[in-house]
């Protein structure tokens, strides 16, 4: 599954780093397209002219959650139900070469884990990032696989990550951590296993520039909210169980009057302006734009 939300100019060069990282392997590819307004369908058909293992599903509304969704509940079953292995990406990333073998190899090694992750090869904090992935058995969106048996857990628990959410992979990986039940269970961290001979890249943007500054402040405001989301939503998992999950993450916003501001030097600022967001939203009842990943 590739989530893809106006990704021109990169949805080539992540279905090539598919196919190119993993020759002669029988790929099923699924171009998420959601709430795309450039050349992304376009782009993704006239691929599929000749790599027919590349489907395009168009999806209204723009967010990367409900996109996540549909593939889960609807194609799942519907077109690719048994597979031994499950691979979700980003359309702004490319998997480096084997990683998706990397994966299996890894999944096979470890029986107990319901998922594998790959760490960033590519960025700014590059290593930083890569080493906190590994040690804490993290999970992150851009690239990790989960195992074929756990989908059909996810689909008969009806879990759907809610819409608007800002971690949804910070979410997933709780999930799994959880074993699908946060209201009994604690983490389990053996259920993610990191794979180092896997990884992902991406296009890093100068943060000097006028437009780098500008994705800089909304993605700390992004992370503030996040934060903020997981608060509230842990909270509920543990007292309501799968339960607990919204629709919407914004009908949780009223209990962000009883958050207190995180503290975290320059970022104190971003995380303020992502708490007054919220308990605006809440207050007068507006429902925000969907999230674009």
């Amino acid at each position: 599954m590739v989530l893809a939300h106006n990704e021109e100019k990169h949805i080539g060069a992540c279905l090539d780093s598919l196919f190119d990282g993993e020759p002669g392997q029988p790929l099923e590819v699924y171009v998420m397209a959601n709430g795309c307004t450039d050349r992304t369908e376009a782009l993704t058909r006239t691929y599929a002219e000749r790599r027919p293992e590349v489907h395009l599903v168009s999806i209204a509304l723009g967010d990367k959650c409900n996109a996540w969704n549909v593939f889960v509940h609807d194609i799942v079953p519907k077109r690719c139900p048994d597979r031994s292995v499950y691979f979700f990406m980003d359309g702004d990333a490319r998997s480096t070469p084997g990683s998706l073998a990397a994966m299996v190899a890894a999944l096979k090694a470890e029986p107990h884990a319901h998922a594998a992750s790959a760490p960033p090869a590519s960025g700014r904090n590059v290593a930083h990032d890569r080493d906190e992935l590994l040690e804490q058995r993290g999970l992150v969106a851009n690239l990790y696989a989960l195992r074929g048996s756990f989908l059909p857990r996810l689909i008969a628990s009806q879990v759907r990550l809610p819409l608007k959410l800002e971690g949804d992979d910070g979410l997933l990986g709780a999930l799994i951590k959880w074993d699908l039940d946060p209201k009994n269970n604690q983490f389990d961290h053996r259920r993610i296993v990191p794979c180092p001979d896997a990884g992902f890249e991406f296009e890093s943007v100068s943060p000097l520039s006028p437009s780098g500054l500008r994705g800089y402040w909304k993605r700390a405001v992004r992370y503030g909210r996040r934060g903020y989301e997981f608060e509230l939503l842990g909270k509920e998992l543990k007292r309501k169980g799968l339960a607990g999950l919204p629709a919407d993450v914004t009908q949780i916003y009223p209990n962000a009057a009883q958050l207190r501001l995180k503290r975290n030097g320059l970022y104190t600022i971003s995380n303020w302006f992502a708490l007054r967001q919220m308990r605006d939203l809440a207050r007068f009842k507006v429902t925000p734009g969907a999230r674009q990943p």
